[in-house]
């Protein structure tokens, strides 16, 4: 089994570092090494595990320092592989090959970030050093192909999770259906174009009974939480906190809305196709690869209210629609998005 080393910047508790969590747990803690710069709020769900730990102060992707840190830290724990999440970490990585580590580098590009022609011009010397690319999406893919990275380099091998082990259709929606949005309270997940669909779907059809419950915490809280008011849905829509337990949140669901505005490969509409909920969402990023559209869920155009509005009447008015939605959503997360595929081909990769 390779020895690897784990390098991330900031730790948060976002997707990143559920991916970098569940790799250490399929590798075996006294197998992996963290390295981190920046204390966050994940950094005690880290703690937990028992995982070797270090931190090195990362200021940016050319710091030689950090590199020669990380060079040293790959010598005294014999590592074999460093995977990197983010740009500035792989770079540091292959600083600190240069330097003179014997060690194979791997890349996971989890969010889709513009790149101007010299990051681009930068990429493709970089990671010629690096033993691969990986992507979480088709959608990814394409885009690391347009920011220097060689096919040569790529390979997709999409997010899973893991989900409960017996599937459970749903029969009904509950007297009063729940829309359940989870995620950071920020522009890019799009809060607010539901709140604002939610509005028009009230206006067209106030005699329907439903509610919406908002999962996370983040800056647009109080942005978010005055648009409400002024569209008087207090009684409908409610602001829940972050929630680390996703059977709670999903269990107490009816239909998951993803309405990103920017989202590379969310492990969101996973999840909820795991627990048989039945999933909404934009046609954004690498989210149509999960919701295919009348199969494994249904997708509207970001920003367009009436057409959110409209998909969520035709899911409170359609028993059979809703039936077929929840067993077809299951079958397809157990056929492509499972966490056991996705750690086996992390693994295997590591390996040649």
């Amino acid at each position: 089994m390779a020895r690897v080393l784990y390098l991330l910047n900031f730790v948060g508790n976002g997707g990143t570092e559920k991916y970098v969590l569940d790799l250490i747990e399929q590798v075996g803690r006294k197998n992996c090494v963290f390295v981190y710069s920046e204390v966050g709020p994940g950094l005690e769900v880290f703690q937990q595990t028992g995982v070797k730990m270090f931190q090195v102060n990362m200021t940016g992707p050319f710091d030689v320092n950090a590199a020669k840190q990380i060079k040293q830290i790959i010598q005294q724990e014999n590592i074999d592989v460093v995977h990197a999440n983010f740009l500035r970490e792989n770079y540091l990585a292959i600083l600190a090959k240069w330097l003179g580590a014997h060690c194979r580098v791997f890349w996971t590009y989890h969010v889709n970030v513009p790149m101007g022609l010299g990051i681009r011009s930068l990429n493709r010397i970089m990671t010629a050093f690096n033993h691969k690319v990986i992507t979480v999406s088709h959608f990814m893919y394409e885009q690391l192909l347009q920011k220097g990275v060689s096919k040569s380099k790529l390979r997709l091998i999409h997010n899973g999770v893991e989900g409960p082990k017996q599937a459970q259709p749903m029969k009904s929606l509950r007297e009063v259906p729940v829309f359940s949005v989870v995620g950071r309270l920020r522009e890019e997940k799009g809060q607010a174009f539901l709140i604002e669909s939610l509005d028009f779907l009230k206006k067209a059809h106030p005699e329907l009974k439903w509610e919406c419950h908002l999962y996370g915490d983040g800056p647009q809280h109080e942005e978010l939480t005055e648009l409400v008011h002024k569209l008087g849905l207090e009684n409908f829509v409610q602001f829940k906190g972050f929630c680390a337990e996703k059977e709670i949140v999903y269990l107490n669901s009816d239909i998951v809305i993803v309405p990103s505005k920017n989202d590379a490969f969310p492990y969101v509409p996973m999840e909820a196709l795991s627990f048989n909920r039945v999933v909404v969402g934009t046609k954004i990023g690498g989210i149509p690869e999960i919701i295919k559209h009348d199969e494994s869920g249904l997708l509207v155009e970001y920003g367009n209210n009436e057409e959110l509005a409209n998909t969520l009447y035709r899911l409170l008015t359609n028993q059979e629609l809703v039936q077929k939605l929840s067993e077809n959503g299951r079958k397809y997360f157990e056929e492509h998005f499972t966490l056991e595929k996705m750690m086996q081909q992390t693994t295997e990769l590591y390996e040649h």
